[in-house]
């Protein structure tokens, strides 16, 4: 198992609604990830998968977020 671990806001500073995270080869939707106020989210994975990740928010906003930590639980 592994740990992805981000951040991510809308631009006045609040956090984004939820995050979705996909299998990467397939598209299928693996779960999603609902941040807390500071915008930290996290989504534990088998870490033979590569994800991608999509970010929800409700409006046409941007959205910042920073890098992304991968954790592998041992």
């Amino acid at each position: 198992m592994a740990t992805i671990n981000g951040r991510a806001k809308r631009y006045d500073g609040l956090p984004i609604d939820y995050v979705l995270l996909f299998q990467w080869k397939t598209g299928k939707c693996l779960g999603k990830s609902i941040p807390d106020a500071a915008g930290n989210w996290s989504f534990d994975y088998d870490t033979n998968l590569i994800v991608g990740i999509t970010y929800i928010s409700d409006g046409c906003e941007p959205i910042t977020h920073g890098a992304y930590e991968l954790v592998l639980n041992k």
